[in-house]
């Protein structure tokens, strides 16, 4: 196991301290919900989201925030990958709006079989936090969900 599966692993079992590792945006700081992103970022993030965070953004991510633009009440779907059987997504923790990049966070070491498996939840947008520096990277600051089912990284998951 790799020296971050070691940290992520601590985290939920809470026997390593997490207080310098780098947070997830929280409505705390400078975060705000998805459904305020045009109010944030300016409207044309939707159409130039290559002008904002880190000049990338991935597909999956740009369909959910523009439906969300169009339907503020539309449920978004979340991914999150971790280490295998804990099936859970807890307030503050790190989340993205898409599967290919959930992927890549799920991506261990060269052998697809060490790679952590996926877990996604449908939930409302303002539970979606962003602070606006990368358009793939989000605060989820709803309730925790548990008894989620692991998913293989290279599975199919549609989204809502």
């Amino acid at each position: 196991m790799t020296q971050g599966a070691d940290r992520e692993l601590g985290r939920y079992r809470g026997d390593v301290d997490y207080t310098d590792s780098p947070r997830a945006p929280w409505s705390g700081g400078r975060a705000r919900p998805i459904t305020e992103l045009a109010a944030a970022l300016g409207k044309e993030v939707y159409d130039h989201p290559e002008e904002h965070g880190y000049g990338e953004c991935d597909a999956e991510t740009m369909r959910q925030l523009r439906r969300v633009r169009d339907e503020p009440r539309a449920t978004v779907r979340i991914y999150r990958a971790l280490p295998p059987g804990l099936g859970q997504i807890t307030t503050g923790d790190w989340i993205t709006l898409s599967m290919d990049y959930a992927r890549q966070h799920a991506m261990r070491d060269d052998a697809a079989a060490n790679d952590w498996p996926i877990v996604y939840a449908d939930v409302r947008p303002e539970t979606v936090l962003s602070d606006g520096k990368d358009l793939d990277e989000y605060g989820y600051a709803g309730p925790s969900l548990a008894g989620l089912e692991d998913q293989t990284p290279g599975g199919y998951f549609a989204s809502p």
